[in-house]
């Protein structure tokens, strides 16, 4: 049985891509882009799609902006917009069901500490055994570092074990960690997937797996 589960979180814990957008949106009108040339959609699938970094990248590029400015602007928005974030639905029952099942749970983000925070706000520390974030020294996803530090600490059987994410990274790290993935799309934007041993668009979904693995 899959009752060890190791969970990405910006938009498969929690939905922060709306506020994420917002953040980007915000970020460009203070730096004087024009609104009429600020695409949300275009966006969010470049973080989907791509990472946040990308959209640096990408948007830094288009409309010839300082990319340090860029990245202290949005971050300065985030932090605000992100702290209102929710829980994706159906998530609380597969973290319950991995305990009930003698599992446990794990964060593997590259989100600083703010995603342990509101794991707290939202009722789910307690939920999780350990945490790695961007506030600790691991390179980040598709390498397996994280994983692999979180399955030797807490000796983890790695036939037990499953990566959650929403992008092709996520699925990559755990199959270069040695264990299985599983792809959250709600939306269908993820063309490579890395074949994940199951890809859903909702959570529930992935909650019935879980309990046939």
């Amino acid at each position: 049985m899959i009752n060890q589960l190791f969970w990405d979180f910006d938009g498969t814990l929690f939905d922060t891509y709306p506020a994420m957008v917002r953040a980007f949106h915000l970020t460009l009108m203070d730096l004087n882009v024009d609104e009429v040339e600020i695409d949300d959609h275009s966006i969010y699938t470049t973080m989907r799609q791509q990472s946040l970094g990308t959209a640096f990248d990408q948007y830094g590029a288009e409309f010839g902006l300082n990319l340090d400015q860029l990245k202290i602007t949005y971050y300065r928005h985030e932090v605000q917009e992100v702290a209102g974030a929710k829980p994706i639905a159906g998530v609380a029952e597969i973290l319950q069901q991995a305990i009930d099942n003698g599992g446990a749970n794990y964060l593997l983000t590259h989100r600083n500490d703010q995603a342990k925070q509101l794991l707290a706000d939202n009722g789910f520390k307690n939920q999780f055994v350990d945490a790695v974030t961007a506030d600790m020294p691991f390179p980040r996803k598709p390498k397996p570092d994280s994983l692999n530090y979180l399955i030797d600490k807490h000796n983890v059987d790695r036939k037990a074990a499953m990566m959650i994410g929403d992008r092709e990274l996520d699925v990559l790290a755990g199959h270069n960690a040695n264990i299985a993935s599983s792809l959250f799309d709600p939306d269908g934007l993820i063309v490579q997937t890395g074949d994940p041993e199951i890809r859903v668009a909702a959570m529930p979904e992935l909650k019935l797996w879980l309990a046939k693995s």
